[in-house]
């Protein structure tokens, strides 16, 4: 039995680089940009320059505290897994160089071909909202258990829709300010060890198994309006 779930975004720890950082994922953002305007179907793809992509994983590395961060995961039971909106399964890799294999990466599509890598987007829009190219408020719903309180740590303002509907939100920069406008509740955090220390005070004392459970049907409506804002900032269900 998991004593709880938790994702967490690429750029909130994962990664020692945050991903729009790098060009290679300015490449990534304009071939959905370019794709979504065009009105394609699910199939459509677009191409990216693989020297860069290269690059991009050669100069990549995951924060030096993340294994830590990973052995505490373990030792104490969470199901875990990370969202992002950029290139999935360049992060794959770059755990995998890291020896950290077997962490679920939920994300865009990519395949790798000859001198090209394609990308599609299979979770795109699939709760009615287009806002992002990957719906992490779709990958929260999947990832959630029954009875296990569900985490979240997030790091951008986009990250707003599995804030809504996570038992437990640990936010900071672009998220942290939103959620405060929003007056949506959570915790700031400023490093992966802040969210280890408290998680693990959560665990020790029976706070985290308490918490209220927020589950929806996994393919109902997002809670928010057009402009990405929640329209119950109190939501609960």
């Amino acid at each position: 039995m998991y004593q709880a779930t938790l994702i967490i975004d690429a750029d909130a720890g994962v990664l020692a680089e945050r991903e729009d950082d790098h060009v290679a994922n300015e490449l990534a953002l304009r071939a959905w940009t370019h794709w979504r305007e065009s009105g394609s179907s699910s199939s459509a793809f677009e191409t990216l320059d693989m020297d860069m992509v290269d690059d991009y994983i050669a100069s990549q590395s995951v924060d030096p505290y993340f294994p830590d961060f990973m052995d505490f995961v373990n030792e104490r039971r969470i199901l875990f897994g990370v969202t992002t909106q950029r290139l999935g399964r360049v992060v794959e890799t770059i755990l995998r160089r890291e020896g950290l294999e077997g962490i679920p990466v939920f994300a865009n599509k990519l395949d790798v071909e000859p001198f090209t890598i394609r990308l599609s987007f299979p979770y795109y829009n699939v709760l009615g909202c287009d806002l992002c190219s990957s719906c992490n408020l779709y990958h929260l719903r999947r990832f959630r258990r029954a009875g296990v309180p569900l985490v979240f740590v997030g790091d951008k303002e986009e990250d707003l829709c599995p804030c809504l509907e996570a038992d437990l939100v640990y936010a900071r920069n672009g998220l942290q300010r939103r959620l405060e406008k929003a007056n949506i509740a959570h915790r700031r955090f400023g490093h992966l060890r802040d969210v280890e220390r408290d998680l693990m005070g959560m665990l020790v004392d029976g706070e985290l198994e308490q918490l209220p459970r927020k589950e929806r049907d996994l393919l109902s409506p997002p809670p928010v309006g057009g402009d990405g804002w929640p329209l119950e900032p109190g939501f609960r269900s």
